[in-house]
């Protein structure tokens, strides 16, 4: 047979208090692990790119073709 059980206010809050700790505690190893990773190698940001970019004629079937694979292979 069941057995009701019921908690007081103080274990009810006790409780809380470890479930959110326990939350805080497991959302900051995850950025202290990702220090740990190797790091990636940076783009070179020493000198500026020539502004305005030179104009480049689009070739309108390939942009129309990559634009459909890319819609039906990624999900649109």
């Amino acid at each position: 047979m069941s057995e009701n059980k019921q908690i007081s206010r103080k274990d009810f809050m006790k409780g809380v208090g470890v479930t959110v700790a326990g939350v805080a505690v497991t959302g900051g190893l995850g950025g202290l692990l990702t220090g740990c990773a190797a790091p990636e190698a940076a783009a070179d940001t020493t000198t500026a790119p020539e502004w305005p970019l030179p104009y480049q004629k689009i070739d309108a079937d390939a942009v129309r073709e990559r634009a459909y694979k890319a819609y039906f292979e990624k999900g649109g």
